[in-house]
């Protein structure tokens, strides 16, 4: 199926009420093959070489590990680049860094849990406070107006330990460092990736399906 019929199967969903939101989730977003595995380098196989590599490096089993976003359904559903085809700024630009990430999904309670004591130890329990990290420092604050910690505490309180907003300098693989996982999968595939560790399935079905809303009314009115 193309990615357009894709598009077009999802908008389809949305507008007949045919689904719920969380079977739309389920079909959409976690079924099936991920697409940068099966249609961009045809190789199935490598998308569970892969889980097994990231659930060795986090400590967790390969069926809590979800590939998602562009990569996963061949478009985007993010907000600022809706329905993007992957590595569409790439081949507008062929520009290296312009290549679509490859996003991964983490949804492991007792990961979530052993990351959050970890951190509370890690920061004389949140005593010390952070306002930037490796990601965020410089003319890059801009993007927030109050410190990278209060941050990183709201996305917390949503069940999403984000590694981007996390204190400078803590690693949270269980295994080996966060580092090396991505020097081998960019080793591997010329790309950078981006995780997301969810407390439970509640928090990560929220996220999505909360966008799901969102496009929904989109769709609805026409907009897209």
């Amino acid at each position: 199926m193309s990615i357009q019929n894709k598009i077009e199967e999802l908008k389809l969903d949305l507008i007949k009420d045919r689904l719920s939101y969380e079977e739309i989730f389920q079909r959409h977003i976690v079924d099936g093959n991920t697409y940068f595995f099966s249609a961009f380098i045809g190789d199935t196989n490598k998308e569970y070489k892969t889980k097994t590599l990231i659930s060795d490096f986090f400590g967790v089993h390969i069926h809590e590990i979800v590939f998602v976003g562009s990569g996963k359904t061949g478009f985007s559903l993010n907000p600022k680049n809706l329905f993007n085809e992957f590595d569409s700024k790439f081949r507008a630009t062929s520009v290296n860094k312009d290549k679509s990430d490859l996003d991964i999904a983490i949804i492991s309670p007792a990961l979530f849990d052993s990351l959050s004591k970890s951190i509370f130890d890690y920061t004389d329990s949140f005593k010390n406070k952070w306002k930037e990290n490796e990601y965020y420092n410089g003319d890059k604050l801009q993007e927030f107006d109050v410190p990278i910690c209060y941050k990183y505490f709201e996305y917390f309180s949503k069940g999403w330990f984000r590694p981007d907003m996390k204190p400078a300098g803590f690693e949270f693989c269980v295994n080996n460092t966060y580092q090396e996982l991505k020097r081998r999968l960019y080793q591997e595939y010329g790309r950078k990736i981006g995780i997301g560790i969810y407390k439970n399935w509640y928090f990560f079905k929220d996220y999505h399906m909360n966008n799901l809303k969102n496009l929904y009314y989109k769709v609805k009115t026409d907009i897209i």
